[in-house]
């Protein structure tokens, strides 16, 4: 599975200057909030004569250019993995991919000075072997189409409520070898496996089996209940994963500029894309006698989502739930009514299914939300505006002289990842995240992900503190903290108290590990203000 590394490009300068172009281009930072659902990446389309890419980091870029998987490429910045890009260019009629990636390779050159030369460097991957114990799996007969699905999940079972994010995963493979699980099980538990997977189970033929697991950033929420891809392989499967270093051939950053050159003059207008839509939908109020669904999930050529009119708005400006009532204001009280909704996918352009790597793909999930938004307008006739109005927030301050942060090296990988092996500063530590090269402000939006129990206001930066810093740090869920209520319609008898007295809230951890404290205090922030919305949806 391991990609060829394409080194042509290091011959000469004649060679490059022969290297194909696209004919226009647009290139601009995304729109798109990176921690909201995960961060999905196409790795370039083509379509009516356009080559897309949409929310790429400069890491997705320069693997889909050289033909190569993002492990393969070491060095340069820490944002090559945090900033994120759209690509819009105009092709000649009949470009096939390959052409399209050595025209994204001289986009790169020319509009962010990128330069790169080849070397040989440990690169990480997950290695998936079969248990002492033997494989769980059923052989399969052979006559089902090979294929790996998400299987909707039960409302109660699978859902966050509050975060309105699928918080267990259901991946039903049929008919599926060893070989080809490994690529579905990179592609959708991207969020913990973040290095390609290698089959070294040495499994022959195909096999039957379902496989359930807790997306990552639900995990912490989770508590208990919750389970990692590596446990859910592990004891559903008869199978392990482990993450080792091997010797590769690699591409090497030398260097490359943040801020692409200015777009030419009418070049964005001139490429401009339909915005994209669903081709029919259906709003229906969601039915009190049954478990509600809240969330949103693809379904083949459909998508469904459903919750309250104030999450789904929140939700399409990509606004976590934990934090909506303080960044979108001027909502009626008909904006807590459910409703269900059920979409079908266009069959071209922007927001259809394409295939990628032979697979059928989804688009980009802020596509979804675009197209959920533009049905809202549609159908709600949403009018919003964005303004600046003082509400409460948590503000990162200092709690002594000197915060415990470690400057970070700028070549190191941004980003915050949890780590359950990471030494514990505190007994009963349940959640542990590890960060690299992050500044304070991305940790803020990181928090109000990972933390929703305790973060019911927006997070804002106030230390003045500049660059990216390493640092760890932990906490106890707040279920785990403190003794749930007692029901007064649940059955009589002692409550089990759930308080840990050894443990350590957010805001503890943050001041006694980070030296920095979180303040609720009122602050002047930008808000979506909601001009008008209707109660109901025109049909």
């Amino acid at each position: 599975m391991n990609k060829i590394l394409l080194f042509s490009f290091l011959t000469t300068a004649a060679a490059f200057a022969q290297q194909p172009k696209f004919e226009l281009a647009d290139v601009h930072v995304s729109a798109t909030v990176r921690s909201f659902f995960g961060h999905s990446n196409l790795a370039g389309v083509l379509s009516e004569g356009r080559y897309i890419n949409r929310d790429a980091t400069m890491l997705n870029l320069i693997a889909a250019a050289y033909g190569v998987a993002e492990d393969n490429i070491v060095g340069g910045p820490g944002w090559l993995t945090s900033d994120l890009f759209d690509v819009i260019a105009k092709v000649p009629e009949g470009t096939r991919p390959a052409t399209a990636n050595l025209m994204l390779r001289s986009l790169l050159a020319e509009r962010f000075g990128l330069t790169v030369h080849q070397g040989t460097h440990p690169v990480p991957r997950y290695f998936l072997s079969v248990e002492k114990s033997g494989p769980k799996l059923e052989s399969a007969s052979g006559s089902e189409t090979p294929v790996c699905l998400p299987k909707q999940q039960d409302a109660a079972e699978g859902l966050n409520h509050q975060r309105s994010i699928p918080a267990a995963f259901h991946l039903a493979c049929r008919n599926i070898t060893a070989a080809d699980f490994v690529q579905y099980l990179h592609q959708f538990a991207n969020g913990y496996l973040d290095h390609d997977v290698i089959d070294a189970t040495n499994l022959e033929g195909a096999w039957n089996f379902d496989l359930v697991w807790t997306d990552s950033p639900a995990l912490a929420t989770k508590g208990s209940a919750g389970i990692s891809i590596f446990d859910a392989v592990e004891k559903q499967l008869g199978l392990k994963l482990e993450l080792k270093d091997i010797p590769m051939p690699s591409i090497v950053v030398d260097s490359v500029n943040r801020k692409p050159t200015a777009n030419p003059t009418g070049v964005a207008t001139g490429l401009a894309v339909a915005g994209a839509q669903f081709e029919v939908a259906s709003i229906r109020p969601m039915n009190p006698h049954e478990r509600p669904f809240l969330g949103l999930q693809y379904t083949g050529s459909q998508i469904r989502a459903g919750g309250t009119l104030r999450g789904l708005i929140a939700m399409t400006l990509q606004i976590r739930a934990n934090v909506a009532d303080d960044m979108i204001v001027g909502l009626p009280k008909s904006a807590d009514e459910q409703w269900n909704i059920i979409a079908k996918l266009p069959s071209t352009g922007e927001g259809a299914a394409h295939m990628v790597n032979g697979r059928s793909q989804p688009p980009p999930m802020s596509t979804a939300l675009e197209m959920f938004r533009t049905l809202l307008v549609d159908r709600f006739e949403l009018k919003t505006h964005v303004e600046n109005r003082e509400t409460t927030v948590y503000a990162f301050t200092f709690a002594r002289d000197k915060p415990k942060l470690t400057p970070a090296d700028d070549s190191e990988r941004s980003g915050c990842v949890l780590d359950p092996n990471a030494p514990k500063p505190f007994t009963n530590i349940n959640v542990m995240i590890a960060c690299k090269n992050t500044e304070i402000s991305d940790l803020a939006q990181y928090l109000q992900q990972i933390a929703t129990a305790y973060i019911d206001h927006p997070i804002v930066d106030a230390t003045g503190l500049q660059g990216g810093w390493d640092f760890l740090v932990g906490w106890t869920t707040k279920p785990r903290l403190q003794s749930p209520a007692p029901d007064p319609n649940g059955p009589t008898g002692p409550i089990v108290a759930a308080t840990d007295p050894n443990g350590i809230s957010l805001f503890d951890a943050v001041e006694r590990e980070l030296g920095l404290r979180l303040v609720k205090q009122k602050r002047s922030i930008p808000v979506i203000v909601v001009d008008h919305v209707d109660e109901k949806p025109v049909e």
